[in-house]
């Protein structure tokens, strides 16, 4: 959700700035991208937003893992 929420605050910050094109990654894989047209504005939201919510898991895992071993130091 903070991703998301993010992305489309920078896509609205985007438009307010007058850019034309705006993208966002993650590493090779596209987050958010904004782009105006004649027609109006689009935002799209790429593959990279169902990354995050794995790296995000994998992040817990490892720090669940080192305060478990710091745990068993102190014992």
């Amino acid at each position: 959700m903070l991703a998301i929420a993010t992305a489309l605050g920078l896509t609205a910050l985007a438009d307010a700035s007058g850019r034309e094109t705006f993208i966002l990654g993650l590493g090779g894989l596209e987050l958010v991208s904004f782009e105006r047209t004649a027609r109006g504005t689009a935002t799209t939201f790429g593959p990279a937003l169902a990354v995050l919510p794995l790296l995000g898991g994998v992040l817990n895992a490892a720090g669940a893992a080192l305060l478990r071993r710091g745990q068993g130091r102190s014992a």
